[in-house]
């Protein structure tokens, strides 16, 4: 009897861890197909990867026929809408014109496409709805934002900017993120493109719809002032169109500010005062900015027209075009004082000042006859820099490479220039004019920079430059090894500087 007792327990104990095994396997099972990474969840990714490839296959398809179709090889509207509606069936598809680009929107998948005047192709991207167009402190389905750094201000439609844009003063010190691409000439940018509830914004004497509004006249109505923390996210405003008398930028003061993560596009234009995606500001961070913006102003630059204290800039690009009446740079005009580090200009940088003003790639004039340092690290200019005003024994006007006047303490580390300077004044392959240097004050430091190529690519005059060294170098990789020998020597890179490389495109480039 007891032995029968102990081989039924034994089987109980061996059915319970059974049942155990089973319960974990099934709770494995379970999970495996249902998971994030599930097979029902990977069938579904699959399932619209599929769909997307299949709806950028069709407007491929409908790109070609409609640039076959046209003598010179272009793209229109309707000849694309035709075309897709060959490949889909009538009223699927909606083509529109975005500035730049046409925008192709699936209805039944709700995404769209962009596609550029070459016939390239990009996305998906989805179509956002912003529930609360015109309130950044509300996200797009309702949630609660109070503009710290857990939960900043969001921006998801031109609305949402024209919101800061009125009210700039109760967000002074708030976190504030760009939450999606918005494009000023993109119905879908847009929670309402047609409304004429703002009333007369570009200050033209009529009243149009929004979209038209902000693309004529004086355009958008520049952030008057912003202190706090912005976060572009890594998105793109684009077909930006500003246009004013005086100060002109998408943010006109910025001041103990951080400002990072933004593609700008469009244009940008001041009569006669300073212009840039940054009218003017200081003691901030600028980090991760391009800018591709045509830019013209009395005091003008892609990033920041007039520095008014320290500022750090650092892995920034501008594509930009850029004209000016007085000071003009790739970054900052006028009065830069604080560090630039690991930026890239490859825009046109002209002015026709006469006067007391700098062209440079990177910076017009530094320094600000103050005790305040500037420090230029790690940068390139390649693109063409002109100055083309009057000069004469009173004025000390210069274009360089790098800077084109220098009024104070100045160090250039590791920087290269590859573009052409033209000048009717001083010139310099990296500095155009140093008044430091000419009042006999050793306060202009150069290390290890280049005018790489032919000095010949430097016209003016190089009074400004003579103790200056400028290397002449056939060899790209030669310039290449000996930056990052400077850099890893001095252990630069625990400081954030950037190893160079030769680029996809063949340019110089940091990697």
């Amino acid at each position: 009897m007891q032995k029968i007792k102990k081989e039924q327990g034994i089987t109980l104990l061996a059915l319970v861890i059974t049942i155990i095994v089973l319960l974990i396997l099934a709770g494995i099972t379970i999970s495996a197909i249902t998971g994030d990474n599930g097979i029902i969840g990977n069938a579904g990714q699959a399932k619209e990867e599929t769909v997307i490839a299949n709806e950028k296959e069709i407007i491929e398809k409908a790109t070609v026929q409609a640039m076959g179709n046209n003598k010179y090889g272009n793209i229109e509207e309707s000849e694309l809408q035709e075309q897709l509606d060959k490949e889909t069936g009538e009223e699927k598809t909606e083509v529109s014109d975005a500035g730049d680009e046409f925008e192709v929107v699936f209805h039944e998948s709700n995404r769209y496409y962009t596609v550029d005047k070459d016939g390239n192709v990009e996305g998906a991207f989805e179509i956002i709805e912003d529930k609360y167009p015109g309130d950044i402190t509300v996200g797009k389905d309702g949630n609660t934002l109070d503009g710290s750094e857990e939960k900043p201000y969001e921006i998801w439609c031109i609305e949402d900017l024209m919101e800061w844009s009125k009210n700039y003063s109760q967000y002074t010190n708030a976190y504030i993120k760009l939450c999606t691409n918005l494009n000023f000439k993109s119905e879908l940018s847009y929670a309402n493109s047609e409304t004429k509830g703002y009333g007369d914004v570009n200050q033209d004497g009529n009243t149009d719809s929004l979209i038209k509004e902000l693309q004529s006249g004086e355009g958008f109505k520049p952030i008057q002032q912003f202190s706090g923390n912005f976060d572009g996210d890594e998105n793109v405003i684009s077909n930006l169109y500003i246009s004013k008398q005086d100060n002109a930028g998408l943010i006109l003061s910025l001041n103990n500010a951080n400002f990072k993560n933004i593609t700008v596009k469009g244009e940008i234009h001041s009569q006669s005062n300073n212009a840039g995606i940054i009218s003017q500001g200081g003691k901030s961070q600028i980090e991760n900015i391009m800018s591709d913006v045509k830019i013209y102003g009395g005091v003008a630059a892609g990033i920041i027209g007039r520095c008014t204290g320290q500022l750090n800039i650092r892995d920034c690009v501008n594509l930009g075009n850029i004209e000016s009446t007085s000071a003009v740079g790739g970054f900052c005009g006028d009065q830069f004082t604080g560090e630039m580090l690991n930026c890239i200009n490859e825009g046109t940088i002209k002015s026709s000042a006469s006067g007391n003003y700098g062209v440079g790639g990177l910076c017009g004039n530094t320094g600000s006859n103050n005790t305040e340092s500037t420090q230029i690290k790690n940068c390139i200019n390649g693109g063409t820099i002109i100055y083309d005003g009057n000069r004469s024994i009173w004025y000390f006007g210069g274009a360089g490479g790098i800077t084109g006047l220098n009024r104070q303490t100045l160090i250039i580390q590791n920087c290269v220039n590859t573009g052409e300077i033209q000048s009717t004044s001083y010139a310099g392959g990296i500095c155009g004019m140093d008044l430091i240097y000419w009042q006999n004050q050793e306060k202009y430091e150069l290390t290890n920079s280049f005018m790489l190529n032919n000095i010949e690519k430097v016209t003016g005059s190089n009074e400004a430059e003579t103790e200056i060294t400028v290397f002449e170098m056939e060899d790209i990789q030669d310039v290449i090894t000996s930056l990052n020998t400077y850099i890893q020597n001095n252990k630069l890179i625990e400081q954030g500087w950037k190893l160079w490389k030769i680029g996809n495109d063949g340019r110089l480039t940091c990697e």
